[in-house]
């Protein structure tokens, strides 16, 4: 079978090497063959970063009045930071995120990189964690809603959910896509004062 090039240098020839028949036949392969790499080369690529902190009650490591040391302690609801990056001067829209087998109304925030946030935040010190790098990529922080009552997924999207912790349902370019994060990174707890 002749090889990529080979059938891109029929096109302009006109017939396969070793081959004789028709040339719009060759052309027709070499042209299938240029579509299909160049398909494939304008896929945009999506980066998604994926952060929660958990915010427990009290100080860290203390427990409360009504609970012996030692005792696990409820925790309010997380803070979740996901974060997309897209190929500059895209278009991208958000219509919906799933995480941990919530969904919610979502809208996207442009962000400047790198962004780093307080290791600590009950606590200021000089300990930073950097959630995205620098980057030439736009960078958008995905700013959770409304929870949305269940909705059916389609297979691809349950197939999604199903082996990833975040799903966000984007328009890039009018082109349906998805940003997905299959491990969520914890970041240290905050406490609630």
């Amino acid at each position: 079978m002749p090889s990529l090039i080979s059938r891109l240098r029929c096109a302009i020839v006109g017939t396969l090497p070793g081959r004789r028949g028709p040339p719009w036949r060759s052309a027709l392969l070499g042209l299938a063959a240029v579509v299909f790499v160049g398909s494939s080369m304008a896929q945009t690529p999506i980066t998604t970063y994926g952060y929660f902190r958990a915010t427990l009650p009290g100080i860290p490591g203390m427990p409360t009045r009504d609970q012996k040391p030692g005792l696990g302690r409820e925790v309010f609801a997380p803070e979740y930071h996901i974060y997309v990056a897209v190929r500059p001067g895209s278009k991208v829209v958000a219509k919906w995120a799933s995480v941990r087998g919530k969904t919610y109304d979502c809208a996207l925030s442009k962000v400047s990189t790198p962004v780093i946030v307080n290791s600590d935040v009950a606590v200021k010190t000089d300990k930073m964690e950097t959630l995205v790098p620098k980057t030439s990529e736009d960078v958008y922080k995905v700013v959770f809603g409304a929870l949305k009552p269940q909705t059916e997924f389609s297979k691809e999207e349950q197939k999604l959910a199903a082996s990833n912790e975040a799903v966000i349902a984007l328009v890039l370019d009018n082109a349906p896509v998805y940003a997905t994060v299959r491990s969520i990174i914890a970041l240290p707890p905050a406490a609630a004062m």
